[in-house]
């Protein structure tokens, strides 16, 4: 495999406790090889078309430091296909590792992991209503890659449209608004999209109408390679996403038509005292059933809680220096039983990290792995788990590319 020797040298490198490769674990999930299959196609240059990746979860990937690494790691060795799917506008403490978000005006933001929050939750799970003529600026951190791009928003409005504004250029309507022959009549959130070459896309601006509301913005390259959707929200528990709506999350994951989907949930719910794993396991075959049913072609990918450390009551003894959150091991327990009954791809975050008691090694090397809250990872952390989990998906890729070529000759 292309970069992987020098991979694997260049994160044993990275961490001092030099743990054994933790392998992706694939308990039979059915979209898996066809995944595999379109990676190789990509990496061997033959592939025309682009792979979606999608990761939903908790402040591990609203920081878009896991997940900004390991977008980049892919994008390099299998192509980039852009930025991908961003939250609809600033949310405190969240970040995008590749566009500074700057809400302009006045907003107000719904959060669907909040009780008291309501409305018709898209994926990813947040909305931002104008609540006067506000804007969204978008300013990409890096250099563009060249070629032409498209800019989508989810929305809703009454009257007045969305407008888009370039640097130096006129203030134009966004398409798909307002249109009754449109595609989106009738639906809950309208898409509307525009094609913008690369040399205009620095700095743009999104005009919206009083009342409107967003749920979400793409940024997407028009070639072939990878896209990673980081959608996360701060002290989320993966129930939440039982509290999206149906339609609109079947009718956004169609569009979006991703070929992978990781869950990267667990933390928030190892803190709770009273967590009962049977109701626990519940949710989340009911979270995997949900969006199995909207994007049929994807495989799922359930990542293990990574180690974290508590030390005020409740928590509990795990033999390690600090004791544990209290239900951090009935959760870690219960996503790999989930992962063997719903037949999914899982990966052992708190393993890469040398176990339960991995949180509080991090802290004290060199260079710390973890922040001193024992619970969130330091930059460099984030880039080393990163790191791991892309080994694992390349040499999962192929083990199970020999795999399916030792079941097609058998069956000959």
């Amino acid at each position: 495999m292309r970069y992987f020797c020098f991979c694997l040298l260049f994160l044993l490198a990275s961490y001092s406790r030099a743990n054994q490769f933790t392998p992706i674990q694939d308990y039979g999930d059915r979209q898996a090889p066809a995944l595999w299959e379109k990676l190789q196609q990509l990496e061997k240059a033959g592939g025309n078309q682009t792979i979606r990746i999608i990761q939903l979860g908790d402040s591990h990937t609203a920081g878009d430091y896991f997940t900004g690494q390991l977008r980049q790691r892919l994008q390099r060795q299998f192509g980039n296909a852009g930025i991908g799917w961003l939250t609809p506008g600033y949310v405190t403490n969240q970040r995008s590792h590749q566009v500074l978000l700057r809400s302009l005006g006045k907003w107000t933001l719904s959060d669907s992991k909040i009780a008291k929050h309501n409305g018709i939750f898209p994926l990813g799970g947040l909305i931002n209503t104008s609540t006067g003529n506000s804007i969204l600026e978008l300013k990409i951190k890096d250099p563009v890659a060249a070629g032409q791009w498209q800019l989508s928003i989810w929305q809703q409005s009454k009257q007045t449209p969305w407008s888009l504004a370039l640097v130096g250029g006129k203030v134009t309507k966004l398409p798909g608004q307002g249109d009754s022959k449109g595609q989106n009549k009738g639906a809950v959130w309208q898409l509307s999209s525009q094609t913008i070459d690369a040399s205009k896309l620095d700095k743009l601006r999104l005009l919206a109408p009083g009342g409107g509301k967003l749920g979400g913005v793409v940024l997407d390259r028009q070639t072939p390679g990878i896209t990673l959707d980081a959608l996360g929200i701060n002290g989320a528990v993966a129930n939440v996403i039982n509290r999206w709506d149906g339609a609109s999350l079947n009718q956004q994951l169609q569009w979006r038509d991703p070929h992978l989907i990781i869950l990267a949930y667990g933390t928030n719910e190892a803190f709770g005292k009273d967590l009962v794993p049977q109701t626990y396991e519940e949710e989340m075959r009911q979270v995997i059933r949900k969006l199995r049913a909207a994007a049929p072609k994807a495989a799922i990918l359930l990542i293990g809680a990574p180690s974290s450390a508590k030390t005020k009551a409740p928590n509990i003894n795990g033999g390690c220096r600090l004791p544990l959150p209290p239900s951090l091991i009935k959760v870690q327990n219960s996503q790999r039983r989930i992962a063997h009954r719903e037949k999914t791809l899982y990966w052992d975050w708190s393993a890469m990290m040398g176990g339960n008691c991995g949180a509080q090694v991090w802290l004290k090397q060199k260079v710390p792995f973890m922040r001193p809250d024992l619970v969130h990872m330091s930059p460099e952390g984030y880039a080393a788990s990163a790191d791991a989990l892309y080994m694992a998906l390349l040499r999962e890729m192929d083990a199970g590319l020999k795999r399916e070529q030792f079941r097609k000759e058998k069956s000959q």
